[in-house]
């Protein structure tokens, strides 16, 4: 579920959390994403959340290209 009001008020987040289970991924894989500068996430206490174009930036820079 995205979480809105955290930072920028008109901004969507996820959580690590929703976001393993959404990918269906160990929640430490996306910790090692963060970690490694592969998505981009702002850290509030001990806690990460991924804003929703960051998400979107992160799926587009995988996709396959297909052959032509």
């Amino acid at each position: 579920m995205l979480k809105k009001g955290l930072v920028g008020m008109d901004k969507e987040w996820y959580t690590v959390e929703e976001l393993a289970a959404l990918w269906e991924l160990k929640i430490s894989t996306i910790r090692t994403y963060i970690r490694t500068g592969q998505l981009v996430a702002v850290r509030f206490g001990n806690t990460y959340r991924v804003e929703k174009e960051a998400v979107q930036k992160f799926i587009a820079e995988r996709r396959t290209k297909k052959e032509s």
